[in-house]
């Protein structure tokens, strides 16, 4: 894998545990399937495109990535693993088609660049928006969805996908403003939801560095989303309540 030299969290885990957020693959590893079809909206350098397009194929996997150095990246680390049935969009995804705009970034610098959200204007450069909708999946059986704050707008424009295909969902949901939104959209279509929050550091990671090179420990603040019509056990998840639920903590 190739990534950025500054980028705080991805490319550190990975120049350090040879890994990034160990539990989240275990489970995205549980859920993809041989031939299915999966739409992944947000996937950066692809730290799990990769592996997930192993474990789907030979069915095909939408990956979503407006940045355009993170785009490079990764177009380049799927050809470095050889994987051949990844359609790469260089597009955000939202409610409707539109544009957004990536705003000014050093990316020789240090940052979090798998943190970056987009803008409705300003400085910075022009993407296009495109619905999941406008994809017309007749087959979809996982949905992966980290967008950093985009994630309502996303669901919105996936619902006609959603309803017609009912995938098992991945949703990030860590931003105050829309977790109840959220939580309540995918109630009334009928999922079963569940917290996954998943340390970015794990302990039995690839290489077995123990030091938390971070200081701190740092989770992403993520949801299992099950159709309600699919009888599937779930263990070591708490169940969320749509009317009364706690987020976990972020760090």
């Amino acid at each position: 894998m190739r990534g950025l030299a500054g980028d705080r969290f991805i490319t550190r885990c990975l120049d350090v545990y040879g890994e990034y957020s160990r539990q989240e693959w275990l489970l995205l590893d549980q859920l993809t399937k041989s031939g299915m079809t999966v739409v992944e909206a947000g996937s950066n350098i692809g730290v799990h495109t990769v592996p997930m397009a192993r474990k789907c194929a030979p069915g095909l996997l939408y990956a979503f990535e407006p940045q355009r150095e993170i785009l490079a990246l990764l177009i380049e680390n799927l050809r470095l693993n050889a994987i051949h049935n990844v359609k790469v969009l260089p597009s955000a995804t939202g409610a409707e088609v539109g544009v957004a705009f990536v705003p000014p970034l050093d990316y020789g610098a240090t940052n979090n660049f798998g943190g970056v959200s987009l803008r409705s204007g300003g400085d910075g450069y022009e993407v296009r928006v495109q619905p999941i909708d406008d994809l017309q999946l007749t087959q979809c059986g996982l949905l992966k969805i980290d967008v950093e704050g985009a994630e309502l707008a996303t669901l919105r424009g996936a619902m006609n996908t959603i309803r017609r295909c009912r995938p098992i969902l991945y949703v990030e949901n860590d931003r105050p403003e829309h977790q109840q939104e959220i939580i309540s959209a995918l109630s009334e279509a009928d999922y079963n939801l569940y917290w996954h929050a998943p340390p970015i550091v794990d302990a039995q990671n690839f290489n077995n560095v123990q030091e938390n090179v971070f200081g701190q420990r740092f989770i992403s603040i993520n949801m299992l989303c099950l159709p309600a019509e699919r009888e599937m056990i779930v263990r070591n998840y708490e169940r969320i309540d749509p009317q009364n639920w706690r987020s976990p903590k972020g760090r």
